[in-house]
């Protein structure tokens, strides 16, 4: 069977090819070092892997989503936090559905608000959703100052292998139809290569941008119902580690954060990418300081790799065939946007 090296090239340097890269080197390192010290794989180590993974994952595909529009939104860790906490203070004995619609419907107000400000009183998006973290995580620490509470037994019971593993599937299924096949994602992809065509199309931006928001902030609530069912209390700190590790996933799934770029599926690579690291780094043998400092290089390095890479690609682009912005009617028909 022929080889063809452009391929194999191509492969590593799209965005969601370069993470699952990096995802089964990493995996294979980690699987051959368990084997080879006599630790051996069991259940226990994929589910807890897993379970760590999976609002990692759906928080990092909301980023990547007002990313890939030409925004930024900080406030992801700051929803999840809120969430845990309003969870295990006040819903832990209500239906497991009814809390899940609930505190989607919270992230997705919460969504609508940083929206607000920053299309309609046009402030800046970092400024902004700042300013909803640091409000949300002083609320959360306010309404629980220890970590206490209880989580419905049902969301805790769920977090098991073969019902995070469907989780992770349906997550896929979902997202790569909404950045592929809808209209939206079409939309979202030409507001960050070209706003300003989009606009002159006579379609109703502000419309569209303020959906994105709120899907994002639907998207973090959903990930703080899952990081809850997962620590199966509530904990008003547990949620800040995600300010940075949504966006170096979706970074080292290929996102670009000029906007016009980027991939759900590499994003979901991005994050498990990013939760393997640590598990290597553990077998090695590294210390904790030491894994922190060796931790930040390899997302650095992963990074700058996606930097480089998508300097290539605009490169390469401008070298073929000049940029072309769709017509409305071709907004309007197209059905497919964005990265694979």
């Amino acid at each position: 069977m022929n080889t063809n090296p452009g391929r194999i090239r191509q492969t590593l340097t799209d965005g969601t090819g370069r993470a699952v890269f990096f995802w089964l080197i990493l995996m294979a390192i980690w699987l051959s070092l368990q084997s080879t010290q006599g630790m051996g794989v069991d259940l226990g180590q994929i589910q807890s892997y897993l379970v760590l993974s999976l609002p990692l994952i759906v928080a990092a595909i909301g980023v990547t989503l007002v990313i890939i529009m030409g925004q930024f939104d900080l406030s992801a860790a700051g929803v999840i936090g809120i969430v845990n906490v309003i969870i295990a203070s006040t819903l832990s004995s209500w239906n497991p559905l009814l809390v899940v619609v609930l505190m989607m419907a919270l992230g997705g107000f919460i969504g609508l608000v940083n929206g607000l400000f920053v299309i309609l009183g046009k402030l800046p998006a970092i400024a902004v959703t700042l300013a909803t973290l640091i409000i949300l995580q002083g609320l959360a620490v306010v309404i629980l100052p220890q970590p206490s509470g209880k989580i419905p037994p049902f969301l805790v019971d769920g977090v098991r292998v073969p019902f995070v593993a469907l989780g992770i599937i349906v997550i896929i299924i979902i997202a790569w139809m909404l950045f592929k096949r809808s209209r939206l994602g079409l939309y979202m992809f030409a507001l960050g290569a070209d706003p300003e065509a989009l606009h002159l199309s006579g379609l109703p931006v502000k419309k569209i941008q303020l959906k994105i928001f709120v899907l994002a902030g639907a998207l973090y609530g959903l990930a703080g119902v899952f990081m809850s069912a997962s620590l199966g209390s509530g904990d008003g700190n547990a949620a800040d580690s995600f300010l940075l590790t949504t966006f170096a996933a979706a970074a080292i799934g290929g996102t670009a954060f000029v906007g016009g770029r980027g991939s759900a599926v590499g994003t979901l690579f991005g994050a498990l990418t990013l939760l393997a690291i640590p598990k290597v780094l553990f077998v090695i043998g590294v210390s904790d300081w030491t894994q922190k400092v060796a931790f930040g290089l390899l997302v650095l390095l992963a990074v700058v790799a996606g930097a480089f890479s998508s300097l290539r690609k605009d490169r390469e682009q401008l070298l073929v065939a000049p940029y072309s912005t769709p017509t409305e009617g071709e907004l309007s028909t197209a059905t497919k946007g964005g990265n694979a």
